[in-house]
Parts: structure tokens; sequence; C-alpha cells
């Protein structure tokens, strides 16, 4: 993977992609005042190194009829490590499951996941309960939402 500085232009790229990934290289250097093939480059620059992992659309999981939003803490009861991979698997079979993380600290690994019903959040719980002890929490207001850092807001200052 090449390696590619980034600079204030290259944040303002990556910004409106944030918001708006189809947004064409015409649409992208207008925005900025860069030609199209010069956006084409500097795009295609920032995928090659990595920077730029994949385009996605931003899913409304509420509408698709999972409405609830829960967190699950577990703290697991003996050689997590050992337990790992095992809870992985698991969780994996589950395309509910948003997010896994590993923590250091008192949690060992915190599950995000969506849900069509209070049931559902149950069988997953179940699941993860095996694995040791668990905490789990819904989520009744979502205040900041951001999938990576809001290069916006990092674009408008003079330093990168």
């Amino acid at each position: 993977m090449e390696k590619f500085n980034i600079d204030k232009t290259s944040l303002k790229i990556l910004a409106l992609l944030q918001k708006n990934s189809r947004m064409t290289y015409t649409e992208i250097g207008q925005e900025i005042g860069l030609s199209t093939p010069s956006v084409r480059d500097r795009v295609q620059k920032l995928e090659e190194s990595g920077i730029i992992q994949q385009y996605t659309a931003k899913i409304d999981n509420t509408k698709l009829g999972y409405p609830i939003l829960a967190v699950t803490s577990l703290v697991c009861a003996s050689a997590y490590t050992q337990k790992e991979q095992h809870i992985v698997e698991m969780l994996s079979q589950y395309p509910q499951v948003l997010e896994v993380l590993r923590f250091t600290g008192r949690t060992d690994i915190s599950v995000k996941f969506c849900a069509k019903s209070f049931e559902e959040c149950k069988k997953i719980t179940d699941k993860l309960g095996q694995y040791g002890k668990i905490e789990t929490s819904f989520v009744v207001t979502g205040f900041i939402n951001n999938a990576s850092i809001n290069l916006s807001m990092l674009a408008d200052k003079t330093k990168v």
C-alpha cells in the first residue's frame, strides 16, 4: 500500500465523499476548485493508500423493522482469549450485530446490535451470557453517529 500525504484539499475531497459517496469527480472538482482529472487522481491515490476503504450507503435500521438498538457488555468468567474466537464466530451468525469491540478494563467485549423485538434481543444476550457476565443497555436517543472522523470539521482547520 502506497503512503499518501493528506493535505487540506484531500481532506475536503474525503469530507464530500463522506457526505455523499455518489458525488462525481466533476461535482467534487466544482465544489473545491479542482479539475476532474485532478480529483480522479487524488481519489485513486486515497483508495490505493487504503484511506478510502469502501463506498457504502447509510441504512436506517428502524425503517427496515429493527427499532431496538442495544449495547451489551460482556465480562468473561475466565480465560478470555480462549473464548474470543468462539464469541466472534457466534456473533457473526447474527446479521443484526453492528459492531463488536474488545476492551481493556472491566469489560472484555462490547456488542452493538439492533433487533425487531425484545425477544430477539434476549436470544442474542442469552448466547452471550454463556461466556460470562453481561449487562445490556437499550439506546433511547442517539446524539452523534459517525462511522469515522468528521472530516468536514477537520478540513476547516488550518493545520492537518
